[in-house]
């Protein structure tokens, strides 16, 4: 019985979840989601990092924050909202941190790296078929 149910969650989700991981394709007429894969090259720093964070989209968002010894803080960020996060490890390149949005599947929807010392400001714009993704990556 539980065999049976846990199988028709897994095909009433996968839909969704695949839909999810596909890329949108780059199209000629306007941006779409930064996504960065490599971080920058430079000296690291090794110690305590604080990175604020502001929400100017016009709903909650989530995402983490992480460095390159794999410390990591989430958030969860009501419209307007600003935290602040600390963590203790090694940088990236160029003293960066990762800074990454995710939808409610914890899958990522943005990504890039920055310098915490100044806030990062996440903003959200209405586009025809979703919503484009922007922050003050330095």
């Amino acid at each position: 019985m539980i065999r049976r149910l846990a199988l028709t969650a897994l095909v009433l989700a996968l839909p969704l979840l695949l839909a999810a991981c596909e890329e949108e394709p780059a199209r000629a007429t306007g941006p779409v989601n930064k996504r960065e894969a490599l971080p920058p090259k430079g000296p690291e720093f090794t110690g305590d990092v604080c990175v604020v964070v502001r929400n100017r989209a016009p709903f909650t968002i989530t995402g983490r924050v992480q460095l390159k010894s794999r410390e990591r803080a989430t958030f969860r960020l009501a419209k307007g909202e600003t935290q602040k996060l600390c963590l203790s490890g090694t940088t990236y390149g160029n003293y960066t941190v990762s800074f990454l949005l995710t939808n409610f599947v914890t899958i990522p929807i943005f990504s890039c790296y920055t310098v915490t010392d100044q806030a990062i400001e996440v903003f959200a714009y209405k586009q025809q078929d979703g919503w484009l993704y922007n922050a003050t990556c330095r």
